[in-house]
């Protein structure tokens, strides 16, 4: 038979029947997640930097047509060394369902360069992402930035250091208006007073996550380079995003009041700000990345955006 063009509306439906069959009527307006292929963004030391986008799909692919998303930037923890960059892809899949572009992205690890590569890059791939946005069907003027751990860290960073000034791209556009809020999920944001607060991680030494960050030095050794690489050390009275902070009572790892210190230095400076004390969780895992913690942040996100 001769191939034809049909829209999803034109085509008719099967009415074929056979023993066993059942029947399920879909709604048309639902909605799945699809990953799309790996894209390079940039290149350090002859390795790749990628971006995984997830993207909404529907009962019919050219539903899409006319969509334009909101774009959630998720930066992935790993102590700053190179990252799994799809370790939380299940629990992401279950935000961009409900309509937004996510983008899962991979910065240079210590083991490659100190810091702040780490920061340069995940403004080089905010960058990349509205360049890339209409054909993804994403609004690069709707943009949130989410991070977990180290990927917290750069988050926030990332967003205090453009209201600062501070380590801006050459000829890089402002991309702080796009930004409608901040999420981070149990982040370092003092490496010299996370050396000193109880951890079952040695924060301070050479060999440490911190110290590695900063070139494999002892934290407290070199107070301005560990300043200079704080989330803490930024926030002042220009204007930021709203953040929402979320960190389990009982993190080994990063120390809870880490999070606290973040959200007491934004409301000294009148910034908005909200926490979620998870009780019992850990350091990540399902204390943290369950239904009920991403609806929360879910809410936040629908009311940040709703803002206009």
């Amino acid at each position: 038979m001769e191939a034809k063009f049909y829209t999803y509306e034109e085509f008719p439906a099967s009415e074929l029947t056979t023993p066993h069959m059942t029947e399920i009527e879909i709604d048309l307006h639902q909605r799945s997640v699809h990953a799309l292929p790996l894209q390079e963004y940039a290149r350090a030391k002859d390795r790749g930097l990628h971006i995984r986008f997830l993207q909404p799909s529907f009962v019919a692919e050219e539903m899409i047509e006319g969509q334009r998303f909101p774009i959630l930037l998720f930066i992935q923890g790993s102590g700053w060394r190179w990252q799994n960059v799809e370790s939380n892809i299940c629990s992401l899949g279950k935000i961009a369902v409900h309509g937004f572009i996510v983008a899962m992205i991979e910065y240079r690890g210590s083991e490659c360069e100190p810091f702040p590569a780490q920061l340069m890059d995940v403004k080089r791939a905010i960058q990349y992402v509205r360049a890339q946005a209409p054909g993804l069907h994403g609004d690069p003027d709707q943009l949130i930035l989410w991070g977990g751990s180290s990927g917290g860290h750069l988050a926030a960073l990332t967003a205090v250091s453009e209201a600062a000034g501070a380590f801006p791209l050459e000829n890089g556009e402002a991309f702080l208006p796009a930004m409608k809020g901040v999420i981070d999920f149990y982040g370092p944001v003092n490496l010299l007073s996370m050396a000193d607060q109880l951890s079952a991680r040695e924060h301070a030494g050479a060999d440490s996550i911190a110290g590695k960050l900063l070139g494999g030095i002892a934290v407290k050794d070199h107070p301005q380079k560990a300043r200079q690489a704080s989330v803490t050390t930024y926030i002042g009275k220009a204007p930021l995003p709203p953040f929402l902070i979320v960190h389990g009572d009982k993190d080994r790892n990063v120390p809870m009041a880490q999070s606290v210190e973040l959200m007491e230095a934004l409301l000294k400076e009148g910034h908005e700000a909200d926490f979620i004390k998870v009780k019992n969780a850990d350091h990540g895992g399902a204390g943290i990345w369950n239904d009920v913690i991403l609806d929360r942040c879910l809410d936040k996100i629908q009311l940040w955006l709703n803002r206009g």
